[in-house]
């Protein structure tokens, strides 16, 4: 007799995050990767044919597996850190700023709820937030504001804040009004660099110089190494000052969008150890520019504790706040 198709179980990093547009495009928030990654992972349980999602519910297991979190460290490192994120997210909110000068205020979450015996977390959705998470396919249809899907994995594979927020602001215009047919179309779309650095949330890097290499560079690379986008850019000049950045992109060919998939699969395959208080800092003398995590060191401005020191200088590797500056000089 034959034997039965085995049924081959849905692999979670292929879920896909559904947002309105004009969230993408037009909010300002400052959040850590962290955050936004924990972010990704409850909007992913949200439909565009929803109509209502207020309750969602995981647990840390499960969130740390789908981000590439290692979760078998004695002390519960990962648990804690999750939960100060998430109650960092919930204490959070941000402004959707209209080009008509309309302004909105939102916040991603109302509270928690926490059982410990069972280990899962309960997100409970804002009110605010809610326009832009459903009802995305009735909006579309009757002309309103197109929405971008991206997988988790494109997410959770970049692991700068940059780079994920640079990835679905883009990709947004890919996606414009719903206009599948402008997915494989070359788009151009031009920022002033003060414009950029807001939209990143990259406000510490003033000079070019530090923004192409902290900020920029980095961002273009993730994006093109392990999401289904590639994208280039170009600089533009006001005499020898450099005054803003032009962006050209577009939506990869199935191959290229398979290797991608492959690429980001294989560095979530690969999970990230949380620090533990019993890790013990490298005795050798550290090169230029490196970072030597500190446990218990915690940032004075995000709050959170995987911050430490970059030759002699404090460096917070979530918000980048720190009195640590790259020697270069301005270009």
């Amino acid at each position: 007799m034959p034997s039965k198709k085995q049924i081959i179980p849905k692999d979670p990093r292929d879920e896909l995050v559904a947002q309105g547009n004009d969230l993408i495009r037009h909010v300002r928030f400052s959040l850590t990767e962290l955050e936004q990654n924990i972010i990704y992972f409850v909007m992913s349980k949200v439909k565009p044919e929803d109509k209502d999602f207020m309750r969602q519910t995981f647990t840390v297991a499960e969130f740390c597996k789908v981000c590439g979190i290692h979760v078998g460290d004695r002390s519960g490192a990962s648990y804690q850190r999750i939960k100060a994120a998430v109650k960092s997210v919930r204490d959070k909110s941000a402004w959707v700023e209209y080009p008509n000068g309309r302004e909105t205020l939102v916040s991603w979450f109302d509270t928690y709820e926490i059982d410990h015996n069972s280990g899962t977390i309960t997100a409970i959705l804002s009110q605010s937030i809610k326009p832009y998470l459903v009802g995305l396919i009735e909006r579309v249809k009757a002309g309103g504001e197109g929405f971008t899907q991206s997988h988790l994995y494109n997410y959770f594979a970049m692991k700068s804040k940059y780079s994920k927020r640079l990835y679905e602001v883009l990709k947004s215009y890919l996606y414009s009004s719903g206009n599948q047919e402008k997915l494989y179309r070359l788009t151009f779309q031009e920022y002033e660099l003060d414009e950029l650095q807001i939209l990143l949330n990259a406000y510490d890097y003033v000079r070019w110089v530090d923004f192409k290499r902290r900020v920029l560079e980095p961002s273009v690379v993730e994006i093109n190494e392990v999401t289904d986008v590639t994208v280039s850019y170009s600089v533009v000049k006001g005499g020898r000052k450099i005054t803003g950045v032009n962006f050209s992109f577009q939506h990869k060919q199935t191959f290229e969008r398979l290797k991608a998939e492959t690429a980001a699969k294989k560095v979530l395959d690969t999970p990230r150890k949380s620090p533990t208080p019993k890790d013990t800092p490298p005795t050798d003398e550290p090169l230029a520019g490196q970072m030597i995590l500190n446990e218990g060191v915690k940032c004075a401005r995000c709050g959170t504790l995987n911050a430490g020191y970059v030759d002699g200088c404090f460096r917070c590797t979530d918000c980048e706040f720190g009195n640590y500056e790259p020697t270069d000089e301005d270009e």
